[in-house]
């Protein structure tokens, strides 16, 4: 207990800047932010928006970010293949609205064959996830269909709705999730993304997004307050999130941070409380599912993606948690014990 109480302490004269790096504007954040959780906490949290997963990792190791929220394979990938020192804090969500869109003139998988499809990274959880439903559907990659690497989910939506890439060529299909999911749902029909397929379909559960940082951080007193505060703010979001008396609350704060209308900000609540896929975890404290991470492994070692790992590796034990290990709780157990109550009972 000693150990939390020391990681929720703060300086009193100025509040302590956390550099926070995300793919996506989550609910939970939209709430802690909206709600002045981090202030609660004494942090100012500079939001950034990261272009891609490489640019995004390098700034978790190298100390430009504090703390990320990212595809928890990605922390796999670089953990287990590149032996990287990145560290899972927890949990945030299971895939909120992970879909496969498409641009309005192309309505099923088969007219995906001779196309790029566009992603992040080719060897990203989500490319690995969307070669799994294809594959499924007899569709294979570098046969059927190809790669394009573009960048984060932003980037994608953004290129999708456009029909093209910035130097003009095509775009015919990408991954998308929360929040540009439901933001393509009341497009014109000119601009409006079908929905091939839904993750959830092919693999469920699915551990998606993570609390992810540098093994250094947890036992650095300092970096270890501002991440204590943090997932605590976040903690408190999550918990308010959850809470079906604050849904009208919840909805409103996110069409606020989303700027969004009603409507999109009602899908997306939805999306975020969806009991299989939406901004949850086991115990709803960060706890990672266990089974769907190791799904999340299965379907990256089903295309080779673990080739530098013996074919009897121990995954089971590798995603084990533990002190210095790839999922680390010291810095979520001392911020369940920092919650601050009184921020559960906020109104707008």
């Amino acid at each position: 207990m000693w150990r939390a109480i020391f990681f929720c302490a703060s300086a009193v004269h100025a509040l302590d800047v956390v550099n926070y790096g995300a793919f996506t504007v989550t609910a939970t954040y939209s709430i802690a932010n909206q709600l002045g959780f981090f202030t609660a906490y004494d942090l100012d949290v500079i939001y950034n928006q990261v272009p891609n997963s490489t640019f995004a990792y390098a700034q978790v190791l190298n100390g430009g970010y504090d703390v990320l929220t990212g595809t928890i394979d990605n922390a796999v990938n670089l953990r287990l293949n590149s032996k990287e020192n990145v560290t899972v804090l927890g949990q945030l969500d299971q895939g909120p609205d992970l879909v496969l869109a498409s641009r309005p003139d192309i309505t099923s998988l088969d007219q995906l064959i001779g196309k790029p499809l566009i992603v992040d990274s080719p060897v990203s959880g989500y490319a690995y996830l969307l070669r799994k439903l294809l594959s499924a559907n007899n569709l294979t990659l570098g046969t059927d269909y190809f790669f394009q690497t573009v960048g984060g989910t932003n980037l994608r939506y953004a290129d999708l709705v456009a029909g093209a890439l910035p130097n003009g060529t095509e775009v015919f299909a990408t991954m998308l999730l929360y929040p540009f999911t439901a933001e393509g749902e009341v497009l014109p029909a000119s601009q409006k993304p079908n929905i091939l397929a839904r993750v959830s379909d092919y693999v469920n559960p699915v551990s998606s997004s993570a609390f992810t940082t540098r093994q250094s951080a947890i036992t650095n007193l300092t970096e270890s307050s501002l991440l204590t505060r943090f997932v605590s703010a976040m903690y408190a979001a999550n918990l308010y999130l959850h809470n079906p008396f604050n849904k009208h609350c919840a909805t409103s704060l996110i069409a606020k941070q989303l700027q969004v209308s009603t409507k999109v900000a009602q899908l997306e609540y939805a999306a975020a409380t969806d009991p299989q896929t939406g901004e949850i975890s086991p115990w709803g404290d960060f706890t990672v599912n266990e089974p769907g991470l190791l799904n999340v492994i299965e379907v990256r070692d089903e295309f080779g993606g673990f080739s530098g790992l013996p074919s009897n590796y121990n995954f089971a034990a590798a995603i084990a948690p533990g002190p210095g290990k790839l999922i680390d709780y010291t810095i979520r157990n001392a911020a369940v014990a920092c919650l601050k109550i009184d921020l559960l009972f906020q109104e707008c």
